[in-house]
C-alpha cells in the first residue's frame, strides 16, 4: 500500500540526517557542515559532506547525493517505502496507508506465499498426526503454547508435496513458491518438491512483520540433511540483513535502550518466554554490518550473549570488532562453561540471567580475558599480540574521545606508556587507510558507480542558472523558461535537471529542495541537484572579468546576467567562425564583402546585448 506524501514529509522532517548517517560514517564538524569518508566509494581524503541545515548529503568524490531516505536506500539497499517505514519507526511515527501500490508490490506474491506457508505450518502443528511430534519437541524445549503462537512456530509434513498441494488449493503457483524458497525444482525439470519435510519450523519475519523465510530443525534421526536448514536467499530474504525475532522484540529493545544479541532461535525464545524480551538472534549466521545497523534503528547499545564454547568466543570476538567499528556501545556477557543462553535461563531462571547481564564486560576487558584464557598473557610475545589486537579494535572507533579513554584504560591494564600505545594506534589507523586505498573491493558493500557528470564539469553559466533556480523556486524557473528554449543548456544532464525543475515548479506546491529529491528517479540528475545545494560553487568568478557580476545577490539579476553571458558567448563563437570562413575565402581569392558585413553585424549585436535586459536581446 502506498504511503501518503504528507506522512513521508512528516517522517523526513522528524529525522535528523546527521544522526541517521553517524552510525555508518565517522563525521566531523567542518564549518556549518559535517565531513567524512564516503561509504559509497573508496577514498583517503574525506569528501562526503552532510548538511544539517539542508538535511542532505553529497559526496564531491563520486557525486552521490540525496536526503535521509536516499542514504538509507543506498546503504541498506532497500526500496523507498522500507526506508520511510524504518525512519518512521525510529521517530515513533505511525504511518497511515492509502490504496495505491508502492514499489514493494512486485514482491507481494512472495510475501503472500511465505505468509500462507507459515499459516500452513502452524496449522499442521495442531491439526495433523505428524504435528504432534513437533509439538512434543517444542514442549520438551520448554516453549509454552503462548510462545508457540507468538512466534508462529509450526511443522512441515514428512511429504514431498504437502506444501505444493496446499499451494494449489490456495491458488499459489509452484513457480512463486520456488522463487520464495519454499519448493525446489527437480533436476530433470519434471516438477517441484517441498524444500522442508518433517521438520520443526521457525518463521523468519522482517522488522516490519512480514514473513520472508523459515528456519527448520530436524525431528527424525533418519533425516539425512543438516540439523538446521534455512530458506535460501530470495528477493525478499537476505540473511545478512535480517535478525530473528526483531519484529516481536523491537519495541522492548527501544524501551530498554539496549539489545541482547544471541545466536539461535531457542536462545531467543527461552529468554523471551522468561520475560527478557529486548533480545534478537543472528540465527546462527556470522554477524554482519547490516544486522548491526538494523539493531541501531532501535538502540545503540548491544550486549553479546553467545555460547561459552570456543566457537562462541570466536564469534563474539569478531562481533565486538564489527560493533565497535559501527560506533555502537558493546558489552559481553560471560556465560559459565558449557552453557548457552537457552540452557542457562532454563536452569537458573530470569533473575540469575539478569544478574549476569548486569555484569557484562566492556569489549576491552572481554578481550583481555579471552587472551588470558588462551595463554597469550604469559609471555611478552603473547602480550604484544594481545595489545596490538585490542589497539586494532580501538582504531576503528569513530569517537576520538572514546579512543583516547580506551587507550588510557589499556595503558593502566598492561602498564604500558600511553605514548607507546598512541604510536601503535597511529600505525593501525595508517594500515586501515592503506588497505582502503589498495583494496577498494573491500571498502563497502554499498559501492556505487561514479556519476557521469559533475557540477565542476558543467559550463559556469549552466551551473549558475541551475543553482539560482533550485535555490529560489518557481518564480525564477518560470523566468528562465520564458526567456529561453528549454533552458538552452549545453549538456544533456543540464536539460534534464531543468525539465525536472520546471515540472516541479508547475505543481503549485511549497518549494522544498530536500523534499523534491525523493521524486528524482534519474541518479545523475539527483546528484547534480544535491551538489548544487551544498554551496561549494558560488556565482562564477568569470563574471567579474566580463563586468557582469551583480552587485547584490538578486536572483533575477543572476538570471539576466547568465542569459546575457550565454548570448555573448554564442556571438563570440559566431564571430570566430565567421573570421575563419573569411580567411578561407581570402585564400581562395573570393569576394570578402559578405563576410565583412556579417562580421560588422555580429559585432553590433554583441555591443547591443551588453547590459540589455534578457527580454530585449
Amino acid at each position: 500500500m502506498r504511503i501518503p506524501d504528507s506522512a513521508i514529509d512528516d517522517v523526513r522532517l522528524a529525522s535528523d540526517i546527521v544522526e541517521v548517517i553517524s552510525p555508518t560514517v565517522r563525521l566531523k564538524k567542518r564549518g556549518k557542515n559535517y565531513l567524512g569518508l564516503c561509504p559509497f566509494h573508496t577514498e583517503k581524503t574525506p569528501s562526503f559532506t552532510v548538511s544539517a541545515e539542508k538535511q542532505m548529503f553529497h559526496c564531491f568524490g563520486c557525486g552521490t547525493g540525496g536526503n535521509v531516505f536516499t542514504f538509507l536506500m543506498r546503504i541498506d539497499k532497500v526500496p523507498f517505502p522500507e526506508a520511510v517505514r524504518t525512519l518512521a519507526e525510529r521517530a515513533g511515527i505511525t504511518l497511515p496507508q492509502t490504496g495505491g501500490p508502492d514499489t514493494e508490490s512486485v514482491h507481494e506474491p512472495l510475501y503472500t506465499a511465505c505468509r500462507r506457508a507459515g499459516m500452513y505450518f502452524y496449522d499442521n502443528l495442531f491439526r495433523s498426526p505428524e504435528g504432534d511430534l513437533a509439538l512434543r519437541y517444542f514442549h520438551k524445549r520448554g516453549f509454552s503454547d503462548e510462545t508457540i503462537r507468538t512466534f508462529g512456530l509450526g511443522c512441515s509434513l514428512n511429504s514431498w508435496d504437502g506444501l505444493l498441494r496446499f499451494g494449489r488449493e490456495e491458488g499459489i503457483e509452484p513457480a512463486t513458491l520456488e522463487k520464495a524458497g519454499l519448493v525446489v525444482r527437480r533436476d530433470d525439470g519434471s516438477g517441484f518438491y517441498d524444500r522442508f519435510r518433517g521438520r520443526a519450523m521457525f518463521p523468519i519475519l522482517s522488522a516490519a512483520g512480514k514473513t520472508i523465510g523459515f528456519g527448520a530443525r530436524k525431528l527424525r534421526d533418519d533425516d539425512p540433511l543438516a540439523k538446521y536448514i534455512n530458506s535460501p536467499e530470495t528477493p525478499v530474504y537476505d540473511k545478512s540483513r535480517v535478525l530473528y525475532g526483531l519484529s516481536q522484540t523491537k519495541d522492548e529493545i527501544r524501551s530498554a535502550e539496549s539489545a541482547l544479541l544471541v545466536e539461535g532461535y531457542a536462545d531467543l525464545l527461552s529468554l523471551y518466554q522468561a520475560g527478557i524480551r529486548n533480545v534478537v538472534a543472528s540465527s546462527g549466521t556470522a554477524l554482519t554490518d547490516q544486522q548491526i545497523r538494523l539493531i541501531g534503528r532501535y538502540s545503540r547499545n548491544i550486549v553479546l550473549v553467545y555460547d561459552a564454547d570456543s566457537a562462541g568466543s570466536k564469534a563474539m570476538m569478531k562481533g565486538v570488532d564489527l560493533i565497535v567499528a559501527q560506533g555502537f556501545e558493546v558489552r559481553v556477557v560471560s556465560l559459565p562453561q558449557g552453557e548457552d543462553p537457552d540452557s542457562f535461563v532454563r536452569n537458573n531462571g530470569a533473575d540469575d540471567f539478569r544478574a549476569l547481564a548486569d555484569k557484562a564486560m566492556n569489549f576491552l576487558d572481554f578481550k583481555v580475558e579471552q587472551f588470558r584464557a588462551a595463554g597469550l598473557l604469559a609471555s611478552p610475545e603473547g602480550q604484544t599480540r594481545a595489545v596490538r589486537s585490542i589497539v586494532r579494535t580501538i582504531a576503528t572507533m569513530k569517537d576520538e574521545l572514546k579512543r583516547n579513554l580506551y587507550i588510557k584504560h589499556l595503558s593502566e591494564t598492561y602498564g604500558i606508556y600511553e605514548s607507546v600505545l598512541f604510536r601503535e594506534l597511529e600505525k593501525q589507523e595508517g594500515k586501515a587507510a592503506a588497505e582502503s586505498k589498495w583494496r577498494p573491493e573491500k571498502a563497502s558493500e554499498a559501492e556505487e558507480p561514479v556519476s557521469k557528470t559533475t557540477v565542476a564539469s558543467m559550463p559556469p553559466v549552466d551551473r549558475d542558472l541551475l543553482k539560482v533556480m533550485i535555490e529560489n523556486g518557481p518564480r525564477i524557473i518560470e523566468l528562465v523558461a520564458t526567456e529561453t528554449s528549454n533552458g538552452d543548456f549545453s549538456t544533456g544532464v543540464g536539460s534534464r535537471v531543468f525539465s525536472f525543475l520546471l515540472e516541479r515548479a508547475r505543481m503549485e506546491e511549497p518549494w522544498d529542495p530536500a523534499g523534491m529529491v525523493d521524486d528524482i528517479r534519474d541518479d545523475e540528475v539527483r546528484n547534480i541537484v544535491t551538489e548544487l545545494l551544498f554551496n561549494k560553487y558560488e556565482i562564477s568568478k568569470g563574471w567579474e572579468a566580463r563586468d557582469s557580476a551583480p552587485e547584490e545577490v538578486d536572483p533575477e539579476l543572476i538570471v539576466t546576467g547568465c542569459l546575457e553571458l550565454r548570448q555573448r558567448e554564442r556571438l563570440e563563437r559566431e564571430i570566430a567562425d565567421n573570421q575563419k570562413s573569411l580567411r578561407a575565402a581570402s585564400a581562395r581569392g573570393e569576394d570578402l564583402k559578405p563576410y565583412l558585413l556579417r562580421h560588422r553585424e555580429l559585432l553590433n549585436r554583441k555591443h547591443r546585448t551588453a547590459g540589455a535586459p534578457a527580454g530585449q536581446q
